[in-house]
């Protein structure tokens, strides 16, 4: 939400020119036309920092726990990624891996 300047409300890509979106979602009035603006050039900077800052991350949520013989190219994975500065973690939903169907 546009009051939460610490994060991105949602990310995705435009499908006409691949390029990658950093959305707002402005979920305020217009009752106080000066709020509103300046909340949203709150949040425009702290997107603007997160842009600069090079602050990215790929995390993998697993639903089902990858077999022995994956987890080490899992592992490489991370280990490319450094060379891009981009984080990166693996690891089981919040309530840990379901059962294989």
């Amino acid at each position: 939400m546009i009051c939460d300047a610490d994060t991105v409300d949602a990310l995705g890509i435009d499908p006409d020119s691949g390029d990658a979106l950093l959305v707002i979602s402005d979920d305020l009035d217009w009752s106080d036309p000066v709020a509103h603006i300046n909340a949203l050039q709150v949040k425009i900077g702290a997107y603007l920092g997160f842009i600069q800052t090079g602050q990215r991350r790929i995390a993998i949520i697993q639903q089902y726990e990858p077999p022995l013989q994956i987890v080490p190219i899992l592992d490489q994975l991370g280990d490319q990624l450094d060379a891009f500065d981009v984080d990166y973690s693996y690891g089981p939903l919040p309530g840990g891996y379901e059962s294989q169907p």
